[in-house]
């Protein structure tokens, strides 16, 4: 269960880091998307590492936990970076 709950936390974070970055390069916040970037592709490695290691190993329940918590964490983040965007990130001058 704690695997699979770390994999869902590192997808939620990479689904909100990326939905900021996809917002600011929308509004021409070419550094902020990039700084975004950056941070979203630590969260990536950490979400990737944790998962793929679950689904080599052999227990079924974990495999399946993994996967289905980091799927409810996907649309989680992309829901709650939207709802961040719309409030900090504002077009550039």
């Amino acid at each position: 269960m704690t695997i699979a709950l770390l994999a869902a936390f590192a997808m939620l974070w990479n689904d909100i880091l990326g939905t900021l970055m996809v917002q600011a390069e929308a509004r021409n916040r070419g550094v902020l998307a990039g700084v975004f970037d950056s941070l979203q592709w630590f969260a990536a490695i950490c979400t990737t590492t944790i998962s793929v290691t679950a689904l080599q190993g052999h227990s079924l329940h974990e495999k399946v936990l993994v996967i289905i918590l980091v799927s409810c964490a996907n649309l989680t983040g992309s829901v709650i970076g939207v709802l961040v965007g719309k409030k900090l990130i504002k077009e550039s001058a």
